[in-house]
């Protein structure tokens, strides 16, 4: 084997072996926020990983549209932290940021919109005007009282919201780095680089 290829691999081990370690290093380091709204009440939720919890991690809430702090926050033994709706929002119904920061300069957010805290009043006319419109609806829409098509549409309002959250949720914990199927295929076109290499190297010596 030539210097210069033996070089060259043991680059790659070096390399192959950096990458192996960086897989539980950037596990370890991530962190994530999530948040929900029951209620009156807004629920969050921190963590490094499914086992792992954020523990007295700093929660930081702002007003979305102005971008105003209204209360800071610490988490419990599992990562959680739960507070009222603001009542500085309650007039505009503004949404909320939501921001972690963890340790060793961590951090990550959550968006709370306005129609996820007030599923009830950010659209209901508008829902009332589609079932009402809507043909094959009418008759029974009609012979509802207003009290009961408002209840109804509110409770639509808030699935949605819900099931917002459970989507936002399930983007957010695809949000990683590279996993191990990435790191296999980088190491699998490591080792097919040095492979054309030795074998350019042994055509070279057998012309010679």
């Amino acid at each position: 084997m030539s210097q210069k290829l033996f070089r060259l691999l043991s680059s790659a081990i070096f390399l192959i072996s950096v990458l192996f370690l960086a897989i539980p290093s950037a596990q370890a380091h991530r962190v994530s926020v999530f948040a929900y709204v029951e209620g009156s009440e807004i629920f969050t939720e921190s963590y490094f990983n499914k086992k792992s919890k954020v523990h007295q991690g700093k929660i930081e809430v702002f007003n979305l549209t102005t971008g105003a702090k209204i209360l800071t926050g610490t988490t419990d033994d599992n990562g959680v932290f739960n507070f009222p709706v603001p009542k500085e929002i309650s007039s505009d119904h503004a949404g909320l940021k939501i921001v972690l920061r963890a340790s060793q300069g961590h951090q990550n957010e959550w968006i709370l919109t306005s129609e996820d805290i007030f599923p009830d009043t950010s659209s209901t006319t508008t829902a009332v005007d589609q079932i009402s419109q809507a043909p094959a609806l009418t008759s029974v829409a009609t012979s509802l009282p207003n009290a009961d098509i408002s209840q109804l549409t509110t409770q639509i309002k808030e699935l949605n919201a819900k099931v917002d959250t459970i989507k936002h949720l399930i983007v957010n914990q695809q949000e990683d780095g590279p996993g191990a199927k990435e790191i296999f295929a980088g190491i699998g076109y490591i080792f097919g680089i040095f492979g054309i290499a030795a074998f350019l190297t042994s055509r070279k010596k057998f012309k010679s």
